[in-house]
């Protein structure tokens, strides 16, 4: 994990207790928090994600875990915080349940691979860490010259385009629509995210839906594309008084995408 933004560092939980982390936590979190808290004692390790003042979630080499077990298995770890640009943040809980792949090329003779699959994920190089967006790094620290490296890939294989999970939104959005309309709630949480994500704003009239069908031009990138629509369905489903198991997405929550979208946190 980046820690050129980190709050702090290896604080070890006998002198900053647990109650104080989460209370200081809670506190960033309902100031729009996006970063990754990471506790550790001995082998033993846990990682919570949260994204513009949303947790995403925890979880530890085994998987998913909640905040309670994670104190419980923890109780004298180590804790590190670091804020990231929510894209980035995104990636990272996105790419959470992917087996780490070792590459055969090193750096740099691999950037020209990552960057002819669109690779989208996290490259771990020696101790550097970056982040990838459609075959472009978008942040982090790229590998030194000469190091073996090692992807999570966003999606199984690492072949993520925007336009596959473009494709996975407005299948969402439509079969979303089939059972409650929301053209109407999502103009209405468009014009109060606007700010926020400026791709949303009605009168540009670059991310739009209509009838359930979703319209994105094509110049608006993924990193601001991605999390506007979802930022906006979440809004949408709660101003219409849904969960997303309220609605028949049996068929979709299948598709690898659904992790990528960042769904699984909803």
């Amino acid at each position: 994990m980046p820690l050129d933004q980190a709050v702090y560092v290896q604080l070890c939980t006998d002198h900053y207790p647990w109650t104080e982390v989460t209370v200081d936590l809670a506190a960033r979190q309902a100031q729009g928090l996006s970063g990754v808290f990471d506790a550790q004692q001995g082998p033993d390790w846990a990682r919570f994600v949260w994204v513009r003042g949303i947790l995403r979630g925890g979880f530890t080499a085994a998987g998913d875990a909640a905040w309670p077990a994670v104190l419980a298995a923890l109780p004298r770890a180590q804790v590190t915080l670091a804020t990231l640009d929510p894209a980035l943040a995104e990636l990272v809980w996105s790419s959470r349940t992917q087996a780490p792949q070792q590459l055969e090329e090193h750096w740099p003779e691999l950037q020209g691979t990552l960057e002819r699959q669109r690779f989208s994920g996290v490259l771990l190089g020696g101790r550097a860490c970056s982040f990838w967006e459609g075959g472009r790094a978008i942040g982090g620290t790229l590998p030194p010259a000469g190091v073996v490296c090692t992807t999570l890939s966003r999606l199984p294989g690492g072949m993520v385009t925007h336009a596959a999970l473009l494709d996975f939104w407005r299948d969402l959005i439509a079969a979303t629509h089939r059972t409650a309309p929301l053209d109407e709630a999502w103009r209405q949480v468009s014009v109060r995210l606007a700010g926020q994500h400026p791709c949303l704003d009605p009168f540009a009239r670059e991310v739009v839906v209509q009838g359930g069908q979703l319209h994105v031009e094509a110049d608006v990138p993924p990193t601001e594309a991605q999390p506007a629509l979802l930022g906006a369905f979440q809004a949408t489903l709660a101003r219409l008084g849904l969960r997303l198991t309220d609605l028949p997405l049996t068929e979709l929550s299948g598709r690898p995408e659904w992790a990528a979208a960042g769904l699984e946190a909803l």
